[in-house]
């Protein structure tokens, strides 16, 4: 048989990357489009097709027989030693971003030789001058500062594929799974390379490449699983298609207006809501993979007997609910302050809100009822992250998916507002400490994005309370997505020798600098004019920024009526006051300042709750998952391999981190801060981003033994096979 004009070849990752080849982005390119929400579900399904196969157990030889992943195709041009790519740079662009980011990974973790590889992928070198494999010279000097880890601000004007380029480098640093950057690192970027690939398709020329580029992204309309799933109803309704049929086409403008994803995106999340097997990865990847063929195999399911429970889903289910998940997206968008909290946490990258919220209302309920149980859903998660965040148990967004599941569940056609807002504060009574974990918290490696948040709605909640004509949520807005920067101030300069008279090390001097007590949140501009300045010098400066930091300065207490307001209101009279010397001791009574207004911003009864006087927290069973690892250090304490409060020690460049291993699983350094997982630890401790903590620490009692040594003993055991569970 004759060989096709049109050839595809296959490529790994490593291949794509490899030798002298450059890829260059042809002038009908769009630009550099993709939003956060794109990288993150890049990265999110490689994560979850690497997991299939990856045990910790593993030696990375291993990763060869992984299950591999096809990543699309994409059209290209040769001309010379260049590629000139026509169709596909979205994602090559996005992968050459992700090599960048593995790259500084393994340079942060002192992987020397596997840096080495990654920067020969990266960039070429010719005759003295580096040419980099997605070349682009507008985008030169940024992605030389990112391999160089130099800092980079974007210019005056700059184009929208550097703009946005700059800002995925930045969410890629905030959202890369904690796992990757852990203990999987090594192996993770093995099977990138090698087991992940895409389909080449060469052209002839640039104006062959156009063609099939054309054919490819302007031939007709390529159906989404939401317009499968209208022709399958209306085929099945049988009656009033007409009518259906405007209804549906009302319903996708109004959806499509917030976005093109949109449609599909509401259809997903309504079929998880309030059908699918929600807890079950398997159903919840059938729902996002084809929505319209899980409906199809689901009818029973939905309750899809006749032709009048497809009209009815059609035309009541899918179309009322549509408009309620329209309003939720607009309010994470704008300044509602009745749905201040669903904002609060779309800044907060807490997106499971939508399915929560969703699997509480009702095609049926009034607008009054709507309002409320979105906004008491909002409080709710709002309010148990920020808890679980300080006390150590979560350190990203995502980790709450395993509760959001389960109460996804409990919640379904629980109808009254009343019986939602009853089940939702005894979760809240189920919570333990509150914020007890706040002694100690503070900035990390890797909690820039969280930190920054908490400065901003404490920065906000007093603002607005002092001020008569500013609200809290406009505030908030201001300091995350206002057109003047912020960004977090150390009181303390990053000075060792100022401060060594109270602490003794540079280790504690750094974990008492990082604490929240001694963070501010201060316009961008004023801040990187200053930070080095000692704290008396920066007392002018502070008094010229918003309440929280000007507190400091003694002249706040002058002609502030609303400002002493305050302070008797919340009774903070003791703990808000203003320090001539910023001393430990001032950072620590901050930190009380600090821990008493969450108590006040996130007081459940503020927020909508019901929680009976007196109660003591009902601790429940820790769920085991595989949202970390395969065996977490709770896992361990069961068997009976490690005790409670075993202490562990890590030696780093000579230095000795101390720790020790708590009854629930969390890890708390000698120095207070509180980790869920010994990777997290481990991170905190050498200051890095990357860390694999199993290997890292090692028993006090027992130097030889590392807790990956210990894991491997209890699964050789069997003990690990019980169901036994830890309170959390």
């Amino acid at each position: 048989m004759a060989d096709a004009p049109i050839q595809g070849h296959s490529y790994t990752i490593h291949q794509l990357f490899s030798g002298d080849r450059t890829f260059k982005v042809d002038n009908y390119q769009r630009e550099y489009s993709w939003d956060r929400r794109d990288v993150a579900t890049l990265v999110r399904d490689l994560h979850r097709s690497f997991r299939k196969s990856w045990k910790p157990t593993h030696g990375r030889r291993e990763t060869a027989e992984y299950h591999p992943y096809f990543l699309g195709p994409f059209v290209y041009v040769e001309s010379g030693e260049t590629t000139v790519l026509v169709d596909g740079q979205q994602r090559i662009t996005t992968l050459h971003l992700l090599l960048i980011h593995l790259y500084r990974l393994m340079k942060d973790r002192e992987e020397g030789e596997e840096a080495g590889k990654l920067h020969n992928l990266i960039s070429t070198s010719s005759y003295g001058e580096t040419t980099f494999t997605v070349h682009a010279p507008e985008r030169d000097e940024l992605l030389r500062a990112l391999v160089k880890c130099f800092p980079y601000e974007l210019p005056a004007d700059p184009s929208p594929s550097v703009r946005n380029l700059y800002e995925r480098s930045r969410d890629l640093e905030e959202d890369f799974p904690e796992e990757l950057a852990g203990e999987a690192l090594l192996h993770f970027t093995d099977w990138l390379l090698t087991r992940v690939c895409m389909v080449g398709i060469k052209a002839h020329s640039n104006q062959h490449g156009w063609e099939i580029f054309v054919t490819m992204n302007d031939r007709g309309v390529r159906l989404a699983p939401i317009d499968l799933l209208k022709g399958h109803l209306i085929e099945k309704a049988r009656q009033d298609t007409t009518d259906l049929n405007n209804q549906w086409r009302e319903m996708l403008t109004q959806l499509s207006a917030l976005g093109t994803r949109t449609p599909g995106e509401f259809l997903e999340t309504l079929l998880l809501a309030k059908y699918a097997t929600v807890d079950d990865e398997n159903d919840r990847a059938a729902v996002t993979g084809a929505s319209h063929e899980w409906v199809r195999a689901n009818a029973d399911r939905i309750g899809l007997h006749t032709s009048e429970d497809y009209r009815q889903f059609l035309g009541t289910t899918i179309v009322n609910l549509a408009l309620r998940y329209r309003t939720l997206l607009a309010a994470a968008r704008s300044q509602d302050p009745e749905f201040a909290a669903i904002r609060y946490n779309a800044e907060n990258g807490l997106d499971k809100q939508y399915l929560l919220i969703m699997a509480a209302v009702e095609p049926s309920d009034t607008e009054t009822e709507f309002r409320y149980k979105a906004s008491l859903i909002a409080s709710f998660l709002d309010l148990i992250y920020l808890r679980k965040l300080v006390n150590g148990t979560v350190s990203r967004p995502n980790e709450l998916d395993d509760d959001i599941y389960e109460l996804v569940r409990d919640i379904r056609g629980i109808g009254s507002a009343a019986k939602l807002s009853t089940l939702l504060s005894a979760r809240i009574v189920e919570l333990s400490d509150e914020f007890r974990g706040m002694s100690s918290f503070g900035l990390q490696p890797d909690n820039r994005r969280q930190i920054r948040y908490l400065l901003a709605r404490l920065t906000a909640f007093v603002e607005a309370e002092c001020e008569t004509d500013r609200d809290e949520l406009s505030e908030f807005v201001r300091y995350v997505a206002g057109e003047t920067p912020f960004e977090i101030e150390h009181v303390w300069a990053n000075k060792f020798e100022r401060h060594q008279a109270e602490v003794k090390t540079e280790k504690t001097f750094h974990s008492v600098r990082n604490r929240l007590g001694g963070l501010l949140l201060l316009p961008k501009s004023d801040n990187a004019s200053f930070n080095d300045k000692t704290y008396p010098d920066k007392l002018p400066f502070y008094f010229r920024q918003n309440t929280l930091a000007r507190s400091m300065n003694k002249d706040s207490y002058r002609n502030y009526p609303g400002y002493r307001k305050f302070l008797k209101t919340y009774k903070l009279d003791k703990l808000m006051t203003h320090y001539d010397e910023f001393t430990k001791e001032s950072i620590e009574q901050r930190q009380q300042l600090y821990t008493r207004l969450c108590d006040i911003i996130w007081d459940p009864e503020r927020l909508g709750f019901s929680i009976p006087k007196n109660v003591s927290p009902q601790r429940r069973q820790a769920r085991r998952t595989r949202a970390n690892y395969d065996v977490s250090l709770s896992d361990l304490l069961i068997a009976e391999f490690l005790r409670p409060g075993e202490q562990i020690v890590g030696k780093h460049k000579g230095t000795n981190h101390e720790a020790c291993v708590l009854s629930d699983g969390k890890i708390q350094m000698s120095t207070g801060e509180l980790f869920p997982n010994p990777s997290r630890a481990a991170m905190y401790a050498v200051n890095r981003q990357s860390c694999n903590g199993w290997t890292f620490w090692r028993l006090a009692r027992d130097p030889s033994q590392t807790l990956a040594n210990m894991r491997a003993q209890a699964l050789a055991s069997g003990e690990l096979d019980g169901s036994q569970q830890l309170a959390m």
